[in-house]
């Protein structure tokens, strides 16, 4: 299914060169760097982190993986912003590295909204996938939008409709590429990148660029926060909304990581009548899955990839 089309007053002026996707209020811009500088944020971002695995279900999620967010601190304790998905365990969040500095505060300048988060994903070939989904917005700041930024290989992205049966959208995400994901399209469509197990004679050249490899910087502006001293949580997706709220006993409830996963499953299953306020307002001070995701497998979630 092609782009949709949309009057130019509905697109915000920096996506007026963009093609749209998704419910109107999704956008692919390129050429975000000049070509010579992506192709060297490219090696440099690949060769600066120090690479960590993430596990789902029990399973190595099918990408190397770096969280990189921005760590402030508030008398004397470090906050760090806290993205909650459904994941076994992930790695620790480190403060940005320089060349993912450089690439967020383009995109800030660019889309012109704060972010202070990155899940940064290293695909190694053309075997390396991540599942369809719903991003999950528990603690994603309400109504923002989520951006993509993808360097190396180009990959196809595919958007599909929730509720219209067949309905998709496949397109490239090329080198040097942002993908700006709206709230509305997050709703109402699951997105993929699936396998390419193709022969490398049936790819395109941009598909076989950097030795097929890939890196994508997902960036979100995050409005829950994790006191890296103590563990307490506040924020949107915390049961403590502000900082003068905590006190010294976060006890969960007896079930709030269950009710956490069974909320986030929610959100990838329903569209448009998914209800923010029901399922996540009172917010969770859950954060590990491990135990829930061996016993609550959801008949659309079998597989060892990482619902983001």
């Amino acid at each position: 299914m092609a782009a949709i089309n949309t009057t130019s007053a509905s697109i915000p002026h920096w996506a007026l060169n963009g093609t749209i996707y998704g419910s109107n209020d999704s956008f692919l811009l390129l050429n975000i760097f000049p070509a010579d500088v992506a192709d060297d944020l490219f090696y440099k971002l690949r060769d600066e982190i120090a690479w960590n695995e993430m596990r789902q279900k029990g399973g190595r999620v099918p990408r190397d993986i770096s969280i990189q967010g921005t760590i402030e601190v508030k008398d004397g304790d470090e906050y760090e912003p806290l993205y909650r998905h459904p994941a076994d365990e992930q790695p620790e969040l480190i403060m940005w590295t320089p060349t993912a500095l450089i690439i967020k505060e383009r995109i800030e300048e660019l889309i012109e909204q704060k972010l202070n988060h990155a899940l940064i994903q290293y695909y190694r070939n053309g075997k390396d996938f991540i599942g369809e989904h719903s991003d999950k917005t528990l603690d994603v700041l309400l109504h923002s939008n989520i951006v993509n930024y993808s360097l190396g290989a180009a990959r196809t992205m595919i958007l599909k409709h929730k509720t219209q049966a067949g309905v998709k959208q496949r397109f490239k995400l090329p080198h040097n590429s942002l993908f700006i994901l709206g709230w509305k399209t997050n709703r109402e469509w699951l997105h993929s990148i699936k396998q390419d197990n193709r022969a490398d004679m049936d790819k395109d050249a941009d598909e076989l660029a950097f030795s097929s490899q890939r890196i994508s910087l997902t960036l979100r502006s995050i409005a829950t926060f994790r006191n890296r001293r103590t563990g307490e949580l506040h924020g949107q997706g915390a049961r403590n909304k502000t900082l003068e709220e905590i006190n010294r006993d976060q006890t969960m409830d007896t079930n709030d990581e269950q009710n956490m996963l069974m909320a986030f499953s929610a959100e990838n299953k329903q569209s448009s009548e998914f209800d923010w306020d029901q399922q996540y307002g009172e917010g969770f001070n859950a954060l590990n899955f491990k135990v829930l995701n061996s016993i609550l497998i959801d008949e659309e979630e079998k597989t060892n990839d990482i619902k983001a």
